[in-house]
């Protein structure tokens, strides 16, 4: 749940580390290490993420080198690069992305239920 707000983090800023947290967050800038979000994170055309990627909702416009997971929904646009595997129930890939790497849809079924669907 947010608590409020989205951050940014601005063209000219690089971090190198663990970035974590539970509000949106856009990223302009540069991230190498690891990010954490429970909400969503827009990584606009100007943003550079070397990191491993895991949050609710995912949007790539810019470049991405590391594995993806969602929760929900990851969006690669059409002027997004990512090399690094996705993994998340939905996935988007717009006409023009450039993107190395597998995709993995997989999501826990109600006990019982097959993939088929049935029981």
């Amino acid at each position: 749940m947010a608590t409020g707000g989205t951050g940014v983090i601005g063209r000219g800023i690089t971090i190198r580390g663990n970035l974590s947290g539970s509000e949106d967050l856009i990223i302009e800038g540069r991230v190498e290490g690891t990010v954490s979000l429970k909400n969503h994170l827009t990584i606009e055309s100007t943003g550079v993420v070397v990191a491993d990627v895991d949050a609710a909702n995912l949007t790539v416009n810019g470049e991405v080198n590391g594995n993806i997971g969602a929760s929900e929904c990851v969006i690669v646009s059409g002027s997004a690069k990512v090399v690094g595997n996705i993994r998340a129930p939905r996935v988007i890939i717009e006409d023009g992305a450039r993107f190395k790497g597998g995709i993995d849809m997989e999501f826990d079924l109600p006990e019982g239920v097959s993939p088929k669907g049935r029981r």
